[in-house]
């Protein structure tokens, strides 16, 4: 028996921001991709995993240059804040199998 991953409906998790919600139902549209959450909600994160409603997931990524492309595909399409240009809804953070697409959404995320 393999370990296989639970599927959850993040639509119904109205803990999630809204406009969360609306970027990972974009990004499985766009890349047709399923992808595993590995953290959200950080309970004492004083950031975006500690926000609710939640601002912040992580998803797994195996592949540097996967996840760089998706990364930037993100980014090309959804703007953080417009108050504050340098921050991105998507970033590539660790190395090996920790490598993971953080997703952070604002009020102002458009």
């Amino acid at each position: 028996m393999g370990k296989e991953p639970m599927l959850a409906d993040y639509q119904q998790q109205e803990f999630r921001h809204p406009i969360q919600r609306r970027v990972l139902h974009w990004l499985e549209e766009e890349t047709g991709l399923t992808f595993t959450e590995t953290s959200s909600y950080r309970t004492g994160d004083g950031g975006v995993h500690g926000t609710l409603p939640l601002r912040g997931i992580d998803l797994r990524c195996r592949n540097q240059a996967v996840g760089e492309a998706i990364v930037k595909l993100i980014n090309e399409h959804w703007s953080y804040d417009f108050e504050r240009p340098a921050l991105m809804v998507a970033v590539l953070h660790g190395v090996g199998r920790n490598l993971h697409i953080h997703i952070q959404v604002h009020n102002n995320t458009r």
